[in-house]
């Protein structure tokens, strides 16, 4: 029965969720993007990477896919949406949002790049996720060798000495815990 609710619940998203999209592009500026369907003989390529692609977005798309491809392995079904500076796609930043449907849930991905003006991109990624246990399981079960900062009374902050550009922040909310996993990356494919 609760899987039955679960798929009628997600079809009753994706009609709504097909409505507002068809809703967002007036409300925040974006607009749908040409060409961003599967491309035959392309299945490596994710949707998010297609749609940077038909936007314009050159410079940073070797980011984008190796992240994307990542990122949405596993996922059942994704979609997108996003910004970018339409009078110099390639030049200016690019600003992502993905959701993604896997097995046992579902997750967000944040995606900015910004082309560096010496080469490569700087990248900042976000998984958002949510954990059906305490963010202390969570923190016991995933996060061994991290270290928490207590940033407010509800959200804890944790970093790993070996990965300095990569935090882990877990937030209460029982009797779940949200999961917030960010990643920056300042040089990402320029020449060392």
């Amino acid at each position: 029965m609760d899987s039955m609710v679960r798929r009628g619940i997600g079809r009753r998203l994706r009609r709504y969720g097909y409505a507002l999209s068809m809703c967002i592009p007036s409300l925040v500026g974006a607009q749908p993007i040409p060409g961003a369907a599967p491309a035959p003989g392309n299945a490596s390529s994710t949707v998010l990477s297609r749609a940077a692609s038909a936007a314009g977005i050159r410079r940073c798309g070797p980011a984008i896919d190796a992240v994307s491809s990542r990122m949405f392995t596993g996922a059942a079904d994704a979609d997108v949406l996003l910004d970018w500076d339409r009078t110099n796609p390639d030049g200016g930043p690019f600003f992502s949002m993905s959701g993604m449907d896997f097995q046992r849930g579902a997750a967000l991905l944040s995606l900015a790049t910004v082309p560096a003006p010496t080469g490569g991109c700087a990248i900042l990624v976000e998984r958002i996720s949510s954990a059906p246990e305490s963010c202390q399981e969570v923190a016991r079960t995933e996060l061994p060798g991290y270290h928490p900062t207590k940033l407010v009374r509800a959200v804890t902050v944790y970093t790993h000495p070996a990965r300095p550009r990569e935090t882990v922040t877990l937030v209460d909310s029982p009797p779940s815990c949200l999961v917030l996993r960010r990643q920056v990356e300042f040089h990402w494919g320029a020449a060392q």
